[in-house]
């Protein structure tokens, strides 16, 4: 990094740590006059990413609407150094200490470097020393902590996985990269974020949720730590294929019970497979119940099973109940002092009959006096009534000027219906497509209209349609291999707008046949293989077919070498299939003429 020395006088950059698609993170060491050795790490992100991106954006979108969405990003990342803000000084949390943001200056975007301290991540500190189901424990132990403090600041990670948990040099375990983390309240997110190996059910479907989805994603941590690094429903001693994984997914998502993890005692496993509950209300109710929870299956204990409460409430809530206080009573008094029980006692709550009667005439003079009264008044409205003609059967005259020019009570009201759109969704942030392929995206606002008269109208439109064509509709076209960038805009609010990439697949081989023979079968020692005439059949992924018939689509390979029968092996799109053939001294032998 050219302009280091300028941003953080006295740091030199060391080493590149990693990089990904939101960065690279770099280590930086600064040495002082006394001798002190410090080090630290910085994260530098580049909005746009790459020049791709900004072309893509400039050729689709106008200049304000590009400028608005890259503030947006730099908003969001932001927000990631304010949320760290927020909680640091939490043993638990990665310290996050200085951020700057600095503005492109030949063209729109923004350089943001963060600041931080200096940690291994998860999955080096495995791959580098493994971990024993007591140190498992404890990084359960020390995420749940972290994510009880999250909790109290109404903060959801949402992207919790072993990329994202850090070990310090004294063994302590941290939760980072709050960089999709959100401050919400119960049951108020719908969008999908996070990573899909580690995100709870009701995220990927898109359903509302809270934050014991944090919950879910941690007990796949667990989960993954204790199954020799592998997730559920993937073979243990083999690397997964592509296929194994969509697979695992899928039957994840469609609420298939996970099997249980191979390393831990029963109460480790049970506490894991209770946090990854395809049902948030089976999970535990908040990070503290967990870390308890933790603690006990150190020793192989479990926490009892208490009654499921019948309304939404988190663990505080339930713990109130058993605890009320009676309701306070005049107490009884002891058997010693009920002795005398006197009798004019009981009595003496009756006042005497002279007073019940002075009681009784007060009572009818002010219920005379008030029926007189409203009389009075009802008889003056009636003459009243009539000297304004308030009886009469003319239609009511024309309001006044002045009358006509104060509001209905009900204009008031009309603007409350049509509330201001602040935001578009796009139903899927991301498509894998095969060409040939289909799919509807739909887009939704918020706030939510209250009728279908109400619904904004939305523009489609593709970054490249050689790759994936949109129409009016949403209606996505997978054209040829490829990424595009589906975006969807309010028509006249084009700041608002959402966005799905698309990446487009060849179809894959799933079936080779032969539909006709070569023509030559029989051949004679030393004679090349000859496949004219050969006609093969591929079955694809997307359910289509297709007839090869030009020999450099595919393979073919034979020993051609001795006598007999041999096997031809023929190769198209990862599928192979076969025929035989014969090779003998004298090859094909015509019949004679008759």
């Amino acid at each position: 990094m050219e302009n280091l020395q300028v941003l953080l006088p006295g740091w030199e950059t060391v080493r590149c740590i990693g990089s990904g698609s939101s960065g690279k993170v770099y280590e930086l060491r600064k040495k002082d006059e006394y001798g002190g050795d410090f080090h630290s790490a910085l994260k530098v992100i580049s909005i746009p990413s790459t020049q791709k991106e900004y072309e893509e954006m400039e050729s689709t979108m106008s200049e304000f609407a590009m400028r608005s969405k890259l503030r947006d990003k730099v908003e969001e990342i932001s927000g990631e150094y304010r949320l760290m803000g927020v909680l640091r000084g939490h043993p638990n949390i990665v310290n996050c200490e200085d951020q700057m943001i600095i503005p492109h200056e030949n063209d729109l975007g923004w350089d943001i470097y963060i600041r931080m301290e200096l940690l291994t991540s998860l999955p080096d500190y495995v791959r580098e020393n493994g971990m024993t189901v007591s140190e498992v424990i404890k990084l359960g132990i020390d995420i749940c902590s972290a994510l009880e403090l999250c909790r109290r600041n109404n903060i959801i990670h949402r992207d919790i996985k072993p990329q994202n948990i850090f070990v310090s040099k004294y063994g302590g375990f941290k939760l980072g990269d709050f960089g999709v983390a959100k401050v919400s309240k119960i049951n108020d997110r719908t969008d999908l974020v996070g990573t899909y190996s580690y995100m709870a059910p009701e995220v990927y479907k898109g359903k509302p949720y809270d934050d014991r989805v944090d919950i879910y994603s941690l007990g796949m941590v667990l989960y993954w730590l204790l199954n020799e690094r592998k997730g559920p429903f993937l073979p243990l001693n083999d690397a997964p294929t592509s296929a194994q994984l969509a697979d695992a997914q899928l039957l994840r998502y469609r609420g298939e019970p996970l099997p249980p993890p191979k390393n831990g005692n029963q109460a480790l496993k049970k506490l894991v497979l209770k946090a990854t509950s395809y049902d948030s209300a089976d999970r535990f109710l908040s990070p503290s119940e967990m870390k308890q929870a933790l603690v006990l299956a150190a020793s192989g204990m479990t926490v009892p099973e208490a009654p499921k409460p019948e309304f939404d409430s988190d663990a505080t809530v339930r713990e109130e109940f058993p605890r009320q206080e009676p309701v306070r009573q005049t107490p009884t008094p002891p058997p010693a002092k009920e002795k005398p029980k006197p009798q004019p006692q009981q009595k003496q709550p009756d006042p005497p009959r002279n007073e019940r009667q002075d009681n009784k005439t007060a009572a009818q003079f002010v219920i005379a006096i008030t029926v007189t009264v409203i009389a009075m008044v009802a008889v003056a409205l009636i003459v009243l009534g009539f000297g304004k003609g308030w009886f009469d059967s003319k239609p009511d005259p024309e309001p006044t000027p002045a009358e006509s020019t104060k509001p209905a009570p009900t204009a008031t009201i009309e603007p409350t219906k049509k509330p201001e759109i602040t935001s578009v969704v796009v139903s899927s942030p991301r498509l894998i497509m095969t060409e040939g392929d289909s799919a509807v995206l739909t887009a939704s606002c918020m706030p939510e209209p209250e009728s279908e008269a109400d619904m904004p109208e939305y523009v489609w439109k593709s970054s490249d349609s050689s790759v994936a064509a949109v129409d009016d509709s949403g209606n996505v076209e997978a054209v040829s291999e490829g990424t595009a960038t589906i975006m969807v805009y309010v028509k006249d609010k084009m700041e608002l707008h959402d966005e799905c990439m698309v990446i487009v697949e060849k179809p894959v081989v799933t079936e080779l046949k032969i539909e006709t023979m070569p023509t030559k079968t029989v051949y004679t020692v030393g004679e090349e293989l000859d496949t004219t005439g050969l006609v093969l059949r591929a079955s694809y992924n997307n359910g289509t077919a297709e007839r090869i018939t030009n020999p450099e689509e595919y393979t073919v390979s034979c020993d051609m070498d001795g006598f007999g029968t041999k096997t031809v092996t023929v190769s198209y799109g990862g599928q192979t299939t076969e025929y035989t053939i014969r090779i003998s001294l004298f090859g094909q032998v015509d019949p004679p003429d008759q």
